[in-house]
């Protein structure tokens, strides 16, 4: 074991009354945070909750969420949120492969779980809890197939979020909005970066961003490039973002026009590449348009082995965690193969594309998002993804997804002037009304099959 002061408690002893969450119910302190997960504690023991136990969640975001998060933390516990979306199929397969016993849901209880409340007393006492146990599962992206879970300890989470403020400062009285599902690792490590310097996680009071925006004060805020547009396009764009000193965002390459429209706007730009193995953030730099994912994070190691980017630090995964075993996916000396491509340039790294997303056309080898780094660079194009789409004579052809005014003939010409002719789509499809996109990345699998039923 190694023991040490709850950094929840912790947070309480230095900033009592700096506001710790902040949403539609109200404001909690830290010192009044800490007072309630105590009493939660107690009442999920009382339940019959015991250390090693696998607590689900299955709600939107919610005070409820980082309550239980925290008292797992006490309890020895371990904290799974599940996304309330998935089918009822998949979501029970997920309760059985991550062991999950008890549950708490703003739904109907799924069966084969028992029932959690939650308390809304408070109690004060001093707490010690093992930096080295696990405290959490959470599920990777599954763009391309089933999620994995992703089993972290508190030390990896603490560790995720001091090497976050080494290129995101975060200071006591600044506001992140949790536009994140808490179910996603991006969500999670907003409550860890605050917890410790004394920042406020705000949950959201409304589904639409910008309504959150102009009524709490935000003034950090992660999303992607999509996003960011559709707030600039607004008539009160100005008011919209006039809180805002920190975006981080995610999701790929990011449009010189995008960066231009950001100008008058005195806000901190940041790009970003990480994954739910790494606790969120492995590399951090300023904003630009040639596709550079910034500089490694303090407590991070990158490097390249054959094209492939591997990563080790104080904050990778303990490994994948499915019916009762670990599955501890690293080399002897620690290093995990993330399948993502990816080169240096001076001491920043640029992210190639998904080894794994790799097509061959006629013979050649084709990275997907490199013809979608070219198509987001078109003007008024919100998102690209390109599917390759089985042909009896090149093997596989590129078609293209694409989000916003439909202009195909302008994005032909500039993909034929910026990439060979084999690379060139096909296709082009609009993009589906009907997905729906909770974290920074978009669904693959979804898009896929969304192309193979348009013939």
């Amino acid at each position: 074991m190694n023991l040490i002061l709850c950094p929840l408690h912790s947070a309480a002893r230095r900033w009592g009354d700096a506001i710790a969450v902040c949403g539609p119910e109200g404001s909690l302190s830290y010192e009044a945070l800490d007072g309630r997960v105590t009493a939660l504690a107690h009442h999920l023991a009382g339940q019959g909750v015991q250390a090693g136990d696998h607590i689900g969640y299955l709600g939107q975001n919610r005070l409820e969420a980082i309550l239980l998060l925290y008292a797992a933390m006490r309890l020895g516990a371990v904290f799974a949120p599940l996304s309330p979306r998935f089918p009822q199929a998949q979501r029970d397969q997920l309760i059985r492969e991550l062991d999950i016993q008890w549950c708490w849901s703003e739904g109907e209880l799924p069966e084969g779980v028992r029932a959690l409340s939650v308390t809304s007393a408070s109690e004060a006492q001093r707490w010690q809890v093992d930096l080295d146990r696990p405290l959490t599962l959470i599920l990777t992206s599954g763009s391309s197939g089933h999620p994995k879970a992703a089993m972290h300890g508190l030390a990896q989470h603490i560790a995720a979020a001091e090497g976050s403020h080494d290129q995101t400062p975060l200071n006591r009285g600044d506001r992140w909005l949790l536009s994140l599902p808490l179910f996603h690792i991006g969500g999670l490590a907003i409550l860890f970066r605050c917890l410790s310097c004394g920042a406020t996680a705000v949950l959201p009071g409304h589904q639409d961003l910008a309504s959150n925006l102009k009524q709490q004060r935000i003034t950090h805020l992660s999303l992607v490039a999509t996003q960011l547009v559709r707030l600039l396009e607004r008539d009160d764009a100005d008011e919209v973002m006039r809180s805002i000193t920190t975006l981080l965002l995610g999701g790929g390459a990011i449009p010189a026009s995008l960066l231009e429209r950001l100008k008058p706007y005195p806000i901190k730009v940041l790009t970003s590449y990480g994954m739910t193995e790494m606790g969120s953030q492995i590399t951090t730099g300023p904003a630009n348009d040639q596709g550079l994912s910034g500089y490694p994070l303090a407590g991070r190691q990158v490097r390249l082995n054959e094209g492939l980017i591997e990563v080790r630090g104080d904050c990778r995964f303990l490994g994948y965690y499915a019916n009762g075993t670990l599955t501890r996916p690293f080399d002897h000396e620690g290093w995990f193969a993330t399948r993502d491509l990816g080169q240096f340039v001076g001491e920043q790294l640029k992210v190639l594309g998904r080894a794994d997303n790799m097509f061959v056309s006629g013979g050649e080898n084709v990275q997907p998002e490199a013809i979608e780094s070219v198509l987001k660079r078109c003007e008024g194009v919100e998102e690209a993804i390109i599917i390759p789409v089985e042909d009896e004579v090149f093997g596989h052809l590129p078609v293209a997804v694409v989000k916003g005014p439909w202009q195909p003939e302008q994005w032909e010409k500039r993909v034929l002037k910026k990439l060979p002719r084999f690379m060139r789509p096909r296709r082009y499809l609009p993009w589906p009304e009907a997905l729906n996109q909770t974290g920074l990345k978009v669904s693959r699998k979804a898009i896929a099959e969304y192309v193979h039923q348009q013939g």
